[in-house]
């Protein structure tokens, strides 16, 4: 099976090479037949930094391969810290022409809803995890579209996955975790975190005087030591100055043997050189690197067009096909998963076709057969099952076709 994907990911980088100056044309069908130039659109898009790996994936998907295949404009916000500057920017946003927002940033959920409602803008959560009681709060407005990522279970799960590997492989009972944002609202964040703690707990047969829950929202350095078993729990986001020389501090003064963060940790990758290693971030560059100078050694996240169907809902919405993609007149909540590498081969495999801009994992023709601009008979249920199909297999599969 190796075997026969590498030697498929070999021809995709071949036919990427290939395609180099000879680019097939965007405004093209599926069936290879002309199609009316595209009327042109602009989408806001609300992040939270843009030099984190996975915002700058997703960037680069968006500005350099979906924007000329879709005629579109993306307008970037600057670096949402606050719930303040995310109302600030998405007015922003509004005021320059945006008529959507794909956003990957949540403070309140209501409020930038609110704030797009009143201006005519549609609103979604183009790859994150809400709570069910936000989601349930603006589900039946008809500018909010939905949100398309993980959901509970599958950020909860990431985590376990992560804590089980490098509790199996034993050498170390020693675990400093990075809980991100867990203490300030991060939905993900806190789940992922609440799932290693979990599983360490139960692989080293002990409990905790507190709730994992808790433990996992937890606003200062937290150390416990039960049993054989040792962790700190650091919040924080180690982009902020203001988090970061408190996680540096806390790591330095014991030196933990194994790292696991459920954020991107490039920042820290020097300060945490030479441990176990594990990270739920996503397919980048910097984590390439990291494989292969062997600083990291699992790695559990997204890839760069994972983020294509959230698009096409958005481009659904933007051009009057709104109303066809709310199930029973409501928002929707589709699930995606996660890829996980444990290997630097493995990783490497994975990259080539998250990474692709010529051949990848979603490509625009995937997308327009849930566009109805494209495709007249788009479902939601098609949109769903694209979604959905977003394993590596089913990538592998899709671009065999």
């Amino acid at each position: 099976m190796k075997k026969m994907i590498a030697l498929f990911l070999a021809v995709i980088l071949v036919l990427g090479l290939a395609s180099c100056g000879k680019k097939e044309n965007p405004s093209e069908g599926s069936s290879g037949n002309q199609v009316t130039e595209l009327e042109k659109h602009t989408i806001g898009v609300l992040v939270y930094n843009q030099t984190d790996d996975e915002v700058i994936a997703f960037k680069r998907y968006l500005v350099n391969y979906i924007a000329d295949a879709f005629n579109v404009e993306f307008l970037y916000s600057g670096n949402v810290t606050s719930e303040e500057e995310e109302q600030e920017y998405l007015q922003r946003l509004i005021d320059s022409g945006a008529e959507g927002i794909l956003s990957f940033i949540s403070y309140d959920l209501s409020a930038e809803v609110k704030l797009c409602e009143q201006a005519g803008v549609y609103y979604m959560m183009a790859s994150g995890t809400v709570s069910d009681e936000d989601f349930a709060s603006v589900e039946d407005n008809p500018f909010f579209l939905g949100a398309i990522g993980p959901g509970a279970f599958i950020e909860y799960k990431a985590g376990s996955d992560m804590a089980a590997f490098f509790a199996e492989k034993k050498g170390s009972n020693e675990y400093f975790i990075l809980s991100g944002g867990a203490a300030y609202g991060n939905a993900m964040h806190q789940r992922r975190t609440q799932g290693i703690l979990d599983t360490l707990a139960s692989a080293y047969n002990v409990t905790f005087e507190k709730s994992t829950e808790e433990l996992s929202m937890t606003e200062e350095p937290v150390h416990i030591q039960e049993g054989d078993l040792k962790v700190c729990i650091c919040p924080g986001y180690i982009s902020r100055d203001q988090f970061f020389e408190q996680i540096k501090g806390e790591y330095e003064s014991d030196r933990y043997e194994t790292v696991l963060s459920v954020l991107g940790i490039s920042r820290m990758a020097d300060v945490v050189k030479g441990t176990r290693l594990g990270v739920i971030d996503c397919y980048s560059e910097t984590n390439l690197q990291m494989f292969a100078s062997e600083d990291l050694q699992y790695l559990v996240g997204k890839y760069s067009s994972i983020i294509g169907p959230s698009f096409a809902v958005m481009y659904n919405a933007i051009t009057g096909h709104a109303d066809e993609f709310r199930p029973r007149g409501k928002s929707f909540h589709i699930t995606q998963g996660f890829w996980s590498s444990d290997s630097r081969e493995d990783f490497e495999e994975k990259y080539t076709l998250a990474s692709s801009v010529e051949i990848n994992a979603y490509n625009y023709e995937d997308l327009q057969k849930v566009i109805r601009e494209f495709n007249p008979d788009a479902s939601y249920d098609d949109l769903k099952a694209l979604a959905e199909a977003d394993t590596f297999k089913d990538a592998l599969e899709r671009r065999a076709r």
